[in-house]
């Protein structure tokens, strides 16, 4: 994914060079468009990994999980200021069906938020600890995996 990224810009700053048309909007937009063809041709071609086509699900996935990070950090905030602090942390077992790059995907999205982080990963899946452990809904992890995009394992 960040050669294809660095593709695109480089072909998008040679454009820019070569033309040297700064100020035209019009213009960079078709150096840009230009340069996204290129990058799409080598996609085509095999220039380019997977990764880079699965990118734009895992963004999503980043997206997606934004506002249970603001959540949880405002509330371990507030757990914090009102020295109110009635923890059950546990480590808990998490099968995954990703590989490769969604499974790293969707460990990073568990570790965002304040009160879950992974601590060690294996063939199976992850170990988690987390901080309030009747909180952890499977359903929601479930639905977590499938927005870093996780696909179904082959059996």
């Amino acid at each position: 994914m960040l050669h294809a990224a660095a593709m695109l810009l480089g072909f998008f700053g040679l454009w820019l060079l070569t033309t040297q048309r700064y100020l035209s909007v019009p213009e960079m937009f078709l150096g840009f468009g230009a340069a996204a063809l290129c990058v799409l041709l080598a996609l085509r071609l095999g220039g380019a990994g997977a990764a880079f086509v699965r990118a734009p699900r895992a963004a999503y996935g980043v997206v997606l999980r934004f506002n249970a990070v603001i959540a949880g950090a405002l509330s371990t905030i507030r757990a914090a200021l009102a020295a109110d602090v009635t923890l059950k942390p546990a480590l808990v077992r998490i099968r995954t069906r990703g590989r490769g790059e969604e499974r790293a995907a969707f460990a990073d999205l568990l570790s965002a938020a304040p009160g879950m982080v992974v601590v060690e990963t294996d063939a199976e899946g992850f170990l988690a600890h987390v901080l309030e452990e009747d909180g952890v809904d499977a359903g929601e992890l479930g639905r977590l995996e499938r927005a870093a995009g996780a696909q179904e394992a082959p059996r």
